[in-house]
């Protein structure tokens, strides 16, 4: 059998660059920031996405070195340990609501936070409309996940799964599809996307978890949707001064103009839903 020494590697953040990158900022003083998110943007830097992220965008934020802002995520995100400012994350294509934090400190004030389950966090949707789903209301969605075993890139319901609680609430209905809003009471990779699909009620643009790319609205106009519609619109959380912030995202124009296309105005059923 060959043995050999691995070298010591330093953290992953210890490779990252700052970089002046303009995001909507929702809040910002010295200890946090808050983003909307676009679409298409990713997070972290990873295989296929060495620089231009959210992360390095922090890092001209924070003003110090990638080692100091170190720190380690909260496993329930299943982030990988070592990314500085980072309390939770989105996925690629999710957009909307993104928390950091500009020092350890405040980073584990946040965390303890996601910890605890007192951060409020609500998305909406586009989905499949299905016997599952209420024409107007909400339901509870109580169903453990893991990964899968074959696919990692997917997650699926598992008794023996961490847990996962996900309330849905549906808006409106138009062309067989629901726009739905979803609070998450825990923070799992893929929540709301496999939760959804459990019910036969898969996002639109999400075909990893059945989910059809394109729709034929009641007008009979094929709509294209390209990645999966789900949108991080609403974020609470505790200020370190004890100051509970809220910050409201506003859905993207491609999102928008997919609502209007089924003729749903979606400033008018969102403000309705507050």
């Amino acid at each position: 059998m060959l043995e050999t020494e691995l070298p010591d590697l330093p953290p992953p953040a210890a490779h990252l660059t700052a970089e002046q990158i303009g995001l909507p900022t929702l809040y910002e003083d010295e200890f946090l920031w808050i983003i909307n998110k676009p679409a298409g943007l990713v997070v972290h830097p990873g295989p296929g996405h060495p620089s231009g992220t959210v992360l390095n965008a922090l890092l001209s934020k924070i003003g110090t070195s990638p080692q100091k802002a170190c720190g380690e995520m909260e496993d329930n995100e299943e982030e990988p340990k070592g990314w500085p400012g980072l309390v939770h994350r989105l996925d690629r294509f999710t957009s909307g609501c993104l928390a950091m934090a500009k020092d350890e400190e405040t980073k584990s004030y946040l965390q303890a936070q996601f910890k605890a389950r007192t951060v409020e966090k609500t998305y909406i949707a586009i989905a499949r409309q299905c016997r599952r789903l209420p024409e107007l209301g909400s339901l509870m969605v109580d169903a453990p996940l893991a990964r899968h075993r074959s696919d990692r890139t997917k997650m699926v319901i598992n008794s023996k799964g961490k847990e996962a609680k996900t309330r849905v609430r549906v808006l409106a209905r138009a062309s067989g599809l629901a726009l739905v809003s979803c609070d998450i009471l825990t923070g799992r990779t893929h929540q709301i996307r496999v939760h959804l699909a459990s019910l036969g009620a898969p996002l639109l643009g999400d075909p990893l978890y059945g989910g059809a790319t394109a729709w034929k609205s009641s007008d009979s106009k094929v709509l294209e949707c390209p990645h999966p519609t789900l949108h991080s619109w609403k974020l609470a959380l505790d200020h370190p001064n004890g100051e509970r912030i809220r910050a409201t995202a506003e859905i993207p124009e491609a999102f928008g103009c997919l609502l209007a296309a089924l003729g749903l105005e979606a400033k008018e059923i969102l403000d309705g839903a507050i």
